[in-house]
Order: C-alpha cells, then sequence, then structure tokens
C-alpha cells in the first residue's frame, strides 16, 4: 500500500502523461500506450475513487479487445478485481482474478500475475479462509523472490506477517515481518518502513515487549503525520491506544482511540473501526464508566456482527457480561457468559481445524515445489547428458562404442535397482498414507470434540474458585457439563476400541453370543438418553438367536448402531429390534423413526476418505468414527452391513453375522 501523497502524485502523474500524449502527433484512443497509460490510472484511482476507476476500466477493456491487446485486456481485468476488492465484494473480486489467472498468456506478465495473487489473498482473508488466503500470498511471495520484485516480495511477506499476527500465531509472524524488513532495506521506501514498524509494533504489544513496541509507534505515527496518510495513522494511533490499554493508562488510551477514531476515514476497514470502539468500551469499563462503556461496546458489536467476526463477538459480549454483573443484572450477564463461552468453545474448534488446514495447505505447496524442483533437475540432467552426447560424437567410432556399450550396462543396472527401490516405495508409501490419514482423524475428533468439553470444564472450575457467584452458575451449566464428558467417554471407549482394530496383529476371541442379553445390556446403558427423549423401544429379539463373534467387538458394533438412532430419533419416537435367521447367518435390524438420510449421505457413510459428523435431534455430538468402526468390526468378524433410509422417514441398519457351528 503507498501513502496518500504517493498515490496522489501518482493519479497526477498519469493524468499528465495522458495529457501529453493525446497531443502527440502519434496519439490514438487504439494505441496500446494510451491503453497502459489509462489502465495504471485506473489502478492508482483504487482508494479515493472507485466510481471513476471502474468506468476507465471498462474502456481500457473495450479498446484492448477492439484491437486484440491482450496485456490491456488482463490488466484491465485484474483492475476490476481490485475496484470490487476494495468496494467489499470479494466474491466478484475472486471472480475476475480466476478469470485472469485462466489465460495462458499471464506467464508473460509476472508483475500483473504477483497482483492477482496479492488481490485473492487479500480477498480470502477478508473471508475468513485463511488456507486459501495463505497459499495465495506464497504463490505471489514465490514469484516475486523469482523475478527479484522487492516489492511484491515485501507485500506479500508483510500480508503474511500480517495475517499470522492476528491469528496470534507470533512467531510465524515475526519471520514473515523480518522477510518484509529485508525488502525495505533494499528499496530504502519509508512508507514500507512505516507500515511495517505500525504492524511490528502490533505484534510486540501481543507479546508484551512494551518498550519495542513504543519506539516502532513513534516511528510510524511521525510519518503518517507527515504524509497524510489518515488510514494508516487511525491504525497506528489505535496500536498505541492498546499499548496504554496494556499499561493500564486508561485515560491515555481513550485519547489515543479517540483521535484514531476522528482521522479514521476508511468505510472498507470495518474491523479497524470496530477495534477503536472495543478499545474506548474497554478504556471506560476499567474508570468504572459503565455508560460509556456500554455505548461503545455496542457500537463494536454491531460492527463485528457486520462481518460475523467470532473473536470480535466473543471479546465484546465478554465486556457486556462484565458490565452487566458490575451492575448486578444477574439475569443478564449470565446470558452475556453463555454467549461468551459458546463463542469461545467455537473458537477453539475453528482454530484446530484452521491450524490442520494451514498445514495440509503449507504441505501441498512444498509438495507442489518439490515437484517443480525435480522436474528441473530432471531437465538439466537431460540437457547436460546431451552435452556429452555431444561431446562424444568428435571422438572415434571406437570410444563412442564404448561408451554406448558402458552406459546401457549401468542404465540396466539403475532401472533394476530403482525398480526394486520403487516396490519399496510404494510399500512405504501405503503405510505412511494409512498413518497420515489415521492421524488426521485423531487430530479432527481430539480437536473438535474432546478437547472442548475440557475446556469447558476449566473455566467452569476457575469460575467456580475465583468468582463470587461462580456456585450459581457451576449449578447451572454442571448437568450439560456432565453430559459432554460422558460423550468424551463414549467418544474414548470408540477411540481406544478404534485404535486396536487399526493395530497390526491385533488378536480376535471369537465366542457363543446370546444377542437378547447382550443387546438387553447395552440398552440399559442408553437407559438415560432414551428416558430423556421419550423413545419407545420395541425389542422383538428371540432369546433363542445367538451369533458367533468377537464379545468385546460385538458391544462396540451395537452400541454405536443403537447410540446413532437414539442420537437421530426424535422426542416421542421409536425403535424396533428384531432378529431372524437367513442361511448361516443371523440378521440383527435395528429400525429408527429419525430425521433419515439421503442416498449421498448414505454412500459416505462408511468410507475413511469422509468425515460425517452431525449434531442429533437435541444437538448431541459426534464424532463421525463410531460407523465406520461398527463396520471394519462387522467385517473382521465375517459379517456385513446394510443401510436403507429416506429423509424424515427414518433409518433401518441390517447387520448379519455368522451363527455358532455346531
Amino acid at each position: 500500500m503507498n501513502t496518500l501523497i504517493a498515490q496522489v502524485d501518482s493519479i497526477q502523474f498519469y493524468k499528465e502523461k495522458i495529457k501529453s500524449f493525446s497531443q502527440s502527433s502519434t496519439y490514438s484512443e487504439n494505441s496500446t500506450t494510451y491503453i497502459d497509460l489509462i489502465n495504471n490510472l485506473s489502478y492508482q484511482l483504487r482508494y479515493s475513487g472507485l466510481d471513476t476507476m471502474k468506468i476507465i476500466s471498462e474502456r481500457a477493456l473495450e479498446m484492448s479487445k477492439l484491437i486484440n491487446y491482450k496485456k490491456g485486456e488482463l490488466e484491465a481485468l485484474t483492475n476490476f478485481s481490485a475496484f470490487y476488492l476494495y468496494r467489499g465484494d470479494t466474491e466478484n473480486s475472486i471472480k475476475y482474478c480466476q478469470k485472469v489467472l485462466s489465460d495462458k498468456q499471464l506467464i508473460d506478465y509476472p508483475i500483473m500475475e504477483m497482483k492477482v495473487y496479492n488481490h485473492l489473498g487479500q480477498a480470502y482473508y477478508i473471508k475468513q479462509v485463511y488456507p486459501l488466503s495463505y497459499t495465495y500470498f506464497l504463490q505471489g511471495l514465490a514469484l516475486g523472490e523469482k523475478h527479484k520484485h522487492d516489492f511484491y516480495t515485501f507485500v506479500m511477506n508483510m500480508n503474511l506477517g500480517t495475517m499470522f499476527n492476528l491469528l496470534e500465531d507470533y512467531d510465524e509472524a515475526l519471520i514473515f515481518y523480518y522477510s518484509a524488513l529485508k525488502s525495505v532495506k533494499k528499496t530504502k521506501d519509508a512508507n514500507m518502513d512505516a507500515m511495517l514498524s505500525s504492524n511490528l509494533a502490533f505484534l510486540h504489544i501481543q507479546t508484551g515487549d512494551f518498550d519495542k513496541a513504543k519506539n516502532y509507534l513513534n516511528k510510524s505515527i511521525d510519518y503518517f503525520e507527515y504524509s497524510k496518510n489518515k488510514e494508516w495513522l487511525a491504525f497506528s494511533l489505535s496500536t498505541l491506544g492498546q499499548l496504554d490499554l496494556k499499561l493500564e493508562n486508561y485515560t491515555d488510551a481513550i485519547i489515543m482511540y479517540e483521535k484514531a477514531l476522528s482521522v479514521h476515514g476508511s468505510d472498507t476497514d470495518i474491523k479497524g473501526r470496530a477495534d477503536i470502539y472495543y478499545g474506548l468500551a474497554k478504556s471506560h469499563f476499567e474508570l468504572k464508566n459503565f455508560v460509556k462503556a456500554e455505548e461503545n461496546i455496542n457500537k463494536s458489536l454491531k460492527l463485528y456482527l457486520s462481518f460475523n467476526l467470532n473473536t470480535g463477538l466473543e471479546k465484546c459480549y465478554r465486556i457486556l457480561y462484565q458490565i452487566k454483573k458490575e451492575q448486578n443484572q444477574l439475569s443478564k450477564s449470565l446470558e452475556y457468559l453463555e454467549l461468551t463461552e459458546k463463542l469461545a468453545n467455537n473458537i477453539s474448534i475453528e482454530k484446530n481445524k484452521r491450524n490442520l488446514n494451514m498445514l495440509i495447505a503449507k504441505l501441498n505447496l512444498d509438495k507442489e515445489k518439490e515437484a517443480i524442483k525435480t522436474k528441473n533437475d530432471i531437465e538439466l540432467a537431460q540437457q547436460r547428458k546431451y552435452v556429452k552426447w555431444s561431446l562424444a560424437a568428435l571422438l572415434t567410432s571406437f570410444v563412442i562404442v564404448l561408451i554406448i556399450l558402458n552406459s546401457n550396462k549401468r542404465e540396466k543396472l539403475l532401472n533394476k535397482k530403482l525398480e526394486n527401490q520403487a516396490i519399496v516405495l510404494k510399500e512405504n508409501q501405503k503405510t505412511l498414507s494409512n498413518i497420515n490419514r489415521n492421524q488426521d482423524r485423531l487430530f479432527s475428533i481430539v480437536g473438535h470434540d474432546l478437547r472442548g468439553p475440557i475446556i469447558s470444564l476449566k473455566e467452569l472450575l476457575t469460575l467456580y474458585i475465583e468468582d463470587p457467584d461462580g456456585k450459581m452458575y457451576f449449578e447451572k451449566f454442571a448437568p450439560q457439563l456432565r453430559e459432554n464428558l460422558e460423550q468424551v467417554q463414549f467418544t474414548m471407549d470408540n477411540l481406544l476400541h478404534w485404535g486396536k482394530t487399526q493395530m497390526m496383529g491385533s488378536s480376535m476371541r471369537l465366542e457363543r453370543i446370546r444377542v437378547s442379553d447382550e443387546i438387553e445390556n447395552i440398552l440399559h446403558f442408553f437407559s438415560n438418553e432414551i428416558k430423556k427423549k421419550f423413545i419407545e423401544i420395541d425389542n422383538q429379539l428371540n432369546d433363542r438367536h445367538f451369533v458367533f463373534a468377537d464379545f468385546d467387538q460385538f458391544n462396540v458394533i451395537f452400541r454405536n448402531i443403537i447410540n446413532n438412532a437414539i442420537k437421530f430419533t426424535p422426542n416421542g419416537g421409536k425403535i424396533t429390534i428384531t432378529s431372524k435367521i437367513k442361511d448361516a447367518s443371523l440378521l440383527i435390524e435395528i429400525s429408527d423413526t429419525g430425521v433419515g438420510m439421503s442416498e449421498l449421505t448414505i454412500s459416505k457413510l462408511f468410507k475413511d476418505t469422509e468425515h460425517i459428523s452431525t449434531a442429533g435431534t437435541n444437538l448431541e455430538k459426534g464424532t463421525g468414527l463410531g460407523l465406520r468402526l461398527a463396520k471394519e468390526m462387522i467385517v473382521k468378524n465375517n459379517g456385513e452391513i446394510f443401510v436403507k433410509s429416506k429423509i424424515n422417514k427414518g433409518s433401518h441398519f441390517i447387520v448379519e453375522l455368522p451363527l455358532p457351528t455346531i
């Protein structure tokens, strides 16, 4: 981002260039020179003249198509992506970016390609799709480093640093910021230096290095006041307010936040304005001015709601909870506390998913880089081989024959060696793929279903110990927490059994099992859930029906299937369990009057590549692991499972297991 002064100078510069060209003897609206000039002017208007920018871009696109000028056409489309980005319409910005990237001739214009990656990174960041934002910024960075383009290398590094800064990964943010600092030293650009200083100050405040933060802020504020860059000045003043807040200088913090608000003029920077109002609310709250605090926090809350930023909403509701508690409005404070705890849990879940997706994105990019490097190495090796062959052609035919014979012999040995290695690598890759898939599934389950209840228990116990009203909150949330912990126990049992199924050489002990006795025990295990939902159980199992299976695995199979039926059967529904002999097998059928499933959901139900975890009719949680675990164990016990279901008509599970042999 350039300063406002630099932007105004650039606008004036291109206006004068256009005027000068229009008065020259070579002037023509259909010339490539004229199209390049108006495209450059259009891009400089992205901060201060969006309406004019759109009109000029439309004209440039029209003229470029008329004379078949591909560079002008792509530049105009890139300007459209910038126009929609700065207007806040990220969907249209992404659409135009993808249109430019799909053009094969873009490879001839690397600076334009970097610009498009920057737009895509910003658009997906605004949409909070951080893995894609990360991917596009990294692609732009790789291109900038390849072409030694210091400006875009700086931009991509600073954007990546800022993204990780706001995602609270400060170590990663610092790596990118220091890389950006190297570009600043090369270009000696005061504006870039001031922007980086502001971001580094924000980071050092979060990590507790307040002296460094203060030095960086003094430097950036002086420059932005001189250059009249209101947007960055507002950000720097707001950051200084945050520093005063951390230092408990609440009156100074209010002065800084109000000053930031007075110079903040960007309609698109909704988050920046929301952060300022939050800082004012926090400062007034600490000074016991609850009226002012509530007035500002409501303004902040409204802005965060406009783009659904959970982290902003959570801290707003937490302030409102504290205000209402201080005002002795316990009912209202409890309502805000519930919202706070719910958002905190969602943020934790989202953070785990985001971190996993960011890791996957990074691994994919590393794989792509490695593939490109391997391809280049192969091509280079091939070129070297051609050179050697060309030199060898100058030698005598006898030497050539010896070289060819020797080369063929070595090639055969190498091919044989590579063939053997390929077989080993293929087996290793298959094993690693299974390990990675199992690890991903385990991380997902642990992060999503086990961590949340444990965090809730920790926070509730902290509240019980430290807050005078903690006992009241504990009694209110304890029943729900108990249900969550029971689900954790059930999930842990499933994980342990699933782990056993993945172990090589895990043992099984087949025995004769009376089906009716064990199913009755399982129904007793779920009796609380059945009573809570008023579900009718129609148990038609025959007392004389037996199966030949592993006892522990039989229990895991039917605990998961019956749990699934209870979970998706609404209050007052019915579950029917029957058994019948078919050839040398026993069919155990479990039907419910629940919500049912589509054909697409059924097709994904037992696939390792799919992760289906849907809340039950009373918002019961699940891991998506239970039915896959049941399927694995049924197969291990020489059985089969079949599913029939229709939306809103219920589901019908049929388990076929072998009968005991005499």
